[in-house]
């Protein structure tokens, strides 16, 4: 079957609009964070509904969404962060497979609930393959985000045949707002007194405005005495423990060592959920062993 090359024009680029697939693994001692898609499990969800391989590349969105024609027929899905959309000026229902045909208008004005939004493409899409992955990030691909004006090819089908997709499949829109993190001890866990531990467990912490895909910082201090560390390996879910009490917790984008203490490190699954909290919003950590 001939596949033939296609792409979405993008009239507006939306306020933060990249390609992710999972991330790049192996290479953080070149000082390469792993980046990819910041839920990793919506991601999983428009790739087996639409029959696309685990890793296939999709369209991830926050804030203000953009709005694309496209080339030729396709299928798209929606799933994370639920948007809302429309489909030459009509909506469309959030997790439904949509058809697109040629010249077909898709915009996504707003998300309503979550974070960060993912579309997803039949076959997924073609941009760079750089160091084994086709996600985006500064100085390392030559694109960062969507821009005015710009193109994003994926393949078409030249039979237009399309093998079966999953239409009978539901995407879950509540997982995401769990306020439970699961969390194992960090490295310097140990260090701090049982009354901190105590407290950080039994708090309810607030998602703070300083929030993107290096990092999401927490609202409240813990005071302590902790000493920085020397340099050490740090990954995505790495809660850290600022000398002024705050809290950071590393996402995608983070750099892959770091100076402050490591007191836990989220669960991957629960990094997902944390991924998709909006500012404002409440998390508590629950400690698994």
């Amino acid at each position: 079957m001939i596949k033939l090359p296609s792409y979405i024009h993008f009239v507006q680029p939306g306020l933060m609009s990249s390609v992710q697939d999972l991330g790049r693994f192996g290479l953080a001692q070149y000082g390469i964070p792993y980046s990819g898609a910041m839920d990793r499990y919506a991601v999983a969800q428009v790739n087996f509904i639409l029959r696309n391989p685990k890793d296939a590349a999709v369209l991830e969105i926050s804030g203000t969404g953009p709005e694309m024609v496209f080339e030729s027929e396709t299928r798209i899905v929606f799933a994370g962060a639920e948007p809302e959309v429309l489909l030459n000026g009509k909506p469309i229902n959030y997790g439904q497979v949509i058809d697109i045909k040629p010249e077909d208008h898709v915009l996504v004005k707003r998300i309503k609930k979550g974070q960060w939004a993912y579309m997803g493409i039949q076959g997924g899409f073609e941009s760079e393959l750089v160091a084994g992955s086709r996600s985006w990030y500064p100085g390392i691909t030559p694109r960062t985000r969507v821009r005015k004006g710009d193109t994003l090819c994926y393949l078409s089908e030249a039979e237009r045949y399309y093998p079966p997709v999953e239409t009978k499949a539901k995407i879950r829109s509540d997982w995401f707002r769990l306020s439970k993190i699961n969390v194992y001890p960090g490295p310097e866990w140990h260090l701090l007194p049982h009354l901190l531990h105590n407290r950080i467990l039994n708090k309810a912490f607030k998602v703070s405005d300083m929030i993107d895909r290096m990092a999401y910082q927490l609202e409240e201090n813990i005071s302590h005495e902790l000493e920085p560390i020397l340099t050490s390996p740090v990954y995505p879910g790495t809660v850290q423990l600022t000398p002024s009490g705050k809290l950071i917790i590393l996402m995608r984008d983070a750099q892959v060592t770091g100076g402050y203490p490591r007191i836990l490190q989220v669960e991957n699954a629960s990094l997902n959920v944390l991924t998709q909290k909006t500012p404002k919003e409440k998390i508590t950590f629950t400690l698994k062993k």
